[in-house]
């Protein structure tokens, strides 16, 4: 709905703005004491005011980040007609995402160690997690104000220039032909029947599913570990993401100047490889007994292997929005809505098929990281083959 919207009305640096305003009032208030929930006699209420009050926040900020997400993914396109700026531009969109997350993990380590820190959180430690989102909030709002005062778009949603731009001969073999001043929704309809679309959007998801499923399923996988073995530190939970999340920075930032010299499918090969290798050194020979350095390496795989699949998928996208940038928040908010689908029926089948009793499967995330994320990378290698050759 967003992407519809956002083609129809308005620019894009409007619903961007509209997006942040709609996170900025709902996140920190989503980690603050709830309007009326003070412990008195009578509780009853809280039972259905308490998920009311935070469903509601949640859904609101969810529908602002949507609007973000959309509408900055749709403003690539329209700075440029260019490939290559197009693909460097969402390199740089990666690290800065990338760096995001750093940047959260950095500031809960300071104020945790500020404040009196104790080696298990709870109820008590609210009004620290309450301090990091007063201070993610206002680094976002720094950010997104400093964006709007000095970003100035080029639009190119004049049809008459995508009609000149549509003439390379790289655009028209993607767009099949595409007739650029077909109406809003004549337009849609178009890129609904473009099979290209969908074989775009299955990059694109298996890249998201593996990056998502090691991100959640990483940490549990060291836990199990430590189960069994304590003495090597319950800081691995920690060091281990954060060895991913630098990895991933570093080859993004690699991409950013290599990615127009080798091509978005060659990139998204190289990148599902490197994945699939990192899924098989776990089966292999992460087991309980492994030494901690090939679980670094690992995770350094695992980075690597995600951002590159992740920059290259978008750029692909990008590619297939061609000059006709009023329809690219369209495009993607298709794209991403099919990760987001597919990722949560994975986790949701993941969680189920876990056993009740530990003992029966202990190592039952060591196989998830094996067959889901290594599944996900034979996927996308497969999706990609036949987007190769139905594209030629």
């Amino acid at each position: 709905m967003v992407g519809i919207l956002a083609d129809k009305y308005s620019t894009k640096k409007i619903w961007h703005l509209t997006g942040c305003v709609l996170v900025t009032c709902t996140f920190p208030l989503l980690f603050v004491r709830c309007w009326g929930c003070y412990i008195n006699e009578n509780l009853d209420y809280l039972s259905w005011w308490m998920p009311l009050y935070y469903a509601s926040l949640i859904v609101v900020f969810q529908i602002g980040w949507a609007i973000v997400q959309i509408s900055h993914l749709a403003i690539i396109p329209s700075i440029s007609d260019s490939l290559q700026v197009r693909s460097e531009l969402t390199s740089i969109r990666y690290m800065a995402s990338v760096l995001s997350s750093l940047t959260v993990y950095f500031i809960t380590w300071i104020v945790l160690k500020a404040t009196s820190y104790s080696n298990f959180i709870g109820p008590a430690d609210d009004y620290k997690f309450r301090e990091v989102s007063l201070i993610i909030t206002g680094i976002g709002i720094s950010t997104f104000v400093v964006f709007h005062v000095f970003f100035k778009n080029r639009l190119l949603t004049n049809y008459k220039n995508a009609n000149e731009i549509s003439t390379n001969g790289k655009h028209q073999n993607i767009e099949h032909g595409a007739p650029s001043k077909l109406p809003v929704t004549s337009k849609i309809l178009h890129f609904l029947r473009m099979p290209l679309l969908y074989q775009t959007s299955l990059l694109y998801v298996f890249s998201r599913l593996y990056w998502a499923l090691s991100l959640v399923y990483v940490p549990l996988f060291l836990e199990e570990r430590l189960s069994v073995n304590p003495s090597e530190g319950s800081e691995l939970v920690a060091s281990v993401p954060l060895v991913l999340y630098i990895s991933s920075l570093f080859f993004s930032f690699l991409l950013k100047s290599k990615i127009s010299s080798c091509g978005n499918q060659v990139a998204y090969l190289v990148g599902s490889l490197l994945s699939f290798i990192s899924c098989l050194w776990i089966a292999l020979a992460i087991h309980p007994q492994a030494s901690i350095v090939q679980i670094y390496l690992v995770a350094t795989l695992i980075g690597a292997g995600s951002s590159i699949t992740l920059v290259s998928s978008l750029c692909v996208t990008a590619d297939l929005i061609g000059p006709h940038t009023h329809q690219g928040a369209s495009v993607y908010s298709i794209v991403t809505f099919a990760d987001k689908l597919v990722t949560g029926i994975a986790v949701v089948a993941i969680e189920n098929y876990k056993c009740d009793d530990v003992s029966v499967c202990p190592q039952y995330y060591r196989g998830v990281l094996t067959y889901a994320c290594g599944g996900s990378a034979v996927l996308g290698i497969l999706s990609l083959s036949v987007t190769t050759f139905l594209s030629k």
